[in-house]
């Protein structure tokens, strides 16, 4: 039962962690865009730097989490 248990713990970690980097970059944008006065709104930025500390980074990793332990054998 451990080996099933790790494999689903490591799944679910992954998921969790990839869709809470999701969350919280749409967040961080709706934050900035509640900011923003002027009546254009900006689209959420996907390629900047802040970007890839905040939402690429731990997405792939969750990513990569999820994957491991759906492979692990």
């Amino acid at each position: 039962i451990g080996y099933w248990a790790m494999r689903i713990f490591l799944m679910i970690l992954g998921a969790v962690l990839s869709l809470g980097a999701l969350l919280f970059w749409l967040y961080l944008n709706a934050l900035a865009a509640s900011w923003n006065t002027s009546n254009s709104q900006p689209s959420t930025q996907w390629l900047t730097g802040e970007a890839l500390l905040f939402f690429w980074l731990p997405f792939v990793l969750g990513l990569a989490i999820a994957f491991v332990g759906w492979k692990r054998r």
